[in-house]
């Protein structure tokens, strides 16, 4: 079963323009700032929103297409769907609301029980069967909300945010879990999230949205290797810079040039891209090798493990990636003078 979808839509100042297909058991991730248009997407896709033009399809299954009158309502989509916030039934049980999809489809009562208890079984929430919603954690709610879901044996699921209202113990068990149970359906999956994390440990392939448009695709070894957005390569943890390359010059739009290295000669709008661990911080300016020298003011400092990340502001703003005793024997503080120095050779260029 794959997912074939073009998507045009237009929500008040939102023109989601965007044309994707997920494969069978393939998990795409989907990225992006806020108002970017994922939620809306997830929507669509689940017939909440109709198209203004476009297809919707699962294999030879047209879901929505406004040009040939194709129209599948929601509650008739072969579709499951988990929101951010669960949507479980306040006035049933966690059984019950496992249960209501397969009732919806027809399904008796007492077999729709037994489906559900096995769905709940699976995920080990079988002595929680008779709870309310209210009485369970945010953990055993996001599993139930993700049994109703499956239970129904969709073509497609969809997860919007699933583990966003999770504190960060609870998401790191319950996305054990859902990588677990994604990895046994058949199916495409499709999941918004803004968490790195989730990406690593879900994605087959991402799909960046930016503007209601794709602005980016590929696998996150392939973000990491060129972004193409701001928005990309902060999410990948990069110094990001667009310019002109002429000789071994990059002249950037937001001021600035770069010494590269450009032994194929090109010319022509490029991407810079800079490695944090390969910023190099001093005291004072620097003599010897890099052709990449500037004065810059500390902005931020944040702290993980051995390392410090620090952003600082200048004539080109830059993050360096330094370890803590390098930190402290320069006097790295918020507000200090530094001299930052990048070699040429540690500069990627691409084409933009």
């Amino acid at each position: 079963m794959t997912l074939h979808a073009a998507v045009h839509v237009r929500r008040g100042t939102l023109d989601l323009d965007v044309t994707l297909e997920v494969g069978t058991g393939e998990t795409v991730v989907l990225l992006g700032p806020n108002g970017a248009g994922k939620t809306t997407l997830l929507s669509v896709l689940a017939g909440l929103v109709g198209l203004d033009e476009g297809r919707i399809a699962l294999d030879d299954l047209v879901l929505d297409d406004p040009q040939s009158g194709d129209w599948v309502p929601t509650e008739r989509r072969p579709i499951g769907y988990v929101f951010q916030d669960q949507l479980l039934f306040p006035h049933l049980s966690a059984l019950d609301n496992v249960a209501f999809g397969l009732r919806a489809d027809g399904c008796r009562r007492g077999d729709a029980r037994r489906e559900a208890m096995q769905w709940l079984e699976r995920f080990g929430l079988a002595a929680q069967a008779g709870a309310r919603p209210r009485e369970l954690s945010g953990g055993q709610g996001q599993r139930v909300a993700l049994a109703r879901a499956l239970a129904r044996a969709p073509s497609l699921l969809l997860l919007d945010e699933p583990l966003a209202a999770l504190d960060a113990t609870t998401r790191m068990e319950v996305r054990r879990d859902l990588g677990r149970h994604l990895g046994s359906f058949n199916g495409p999956r499709l999941v918004v999230t803004h968490d790195p994390i989730d990406v690593m440990a879900l994605a087959d392939r991402v799909i960046v949205l930016e503007h209601g448009q794709v602005a980016q695709t590929g696998t996150l070894a392939d973000l990491r290797a060129t972004p193409r957005s701001r928005y990309v390569a902060d999410l990948v943890g990069i110094n990001l810079y667009r310019g002109t390359l002429f000789g071994s010059r990059v002249t950037l739009r937001e001021g600035g040039e770069l010494v590269v290295v450009n032994d194929d000669r090109r010319t022509g709008e490029v991407f810079a891209a800079v490695r944090p661990e390969a910023v190099a911080l001093h005291r004072d300016r620097p003599e010897g090798s890099p052709r990449n020298t500037w004065a810059a003011r500390v902005m931020t400092i944040d702290h993980e493990g051995p390392r410090a990340r620090v952003t600082l502001g200048g004539s080109i703003p830059i993050t360096a990636e330094i370890t803590e005793r390098a930190a402290d024997e320069l006097g790295v503080a918020v507000g200090t003078d530094a001299w930052v120095s990048v070699k040429a050779t540690e500069i990627e260029t691409y084409a933009a």
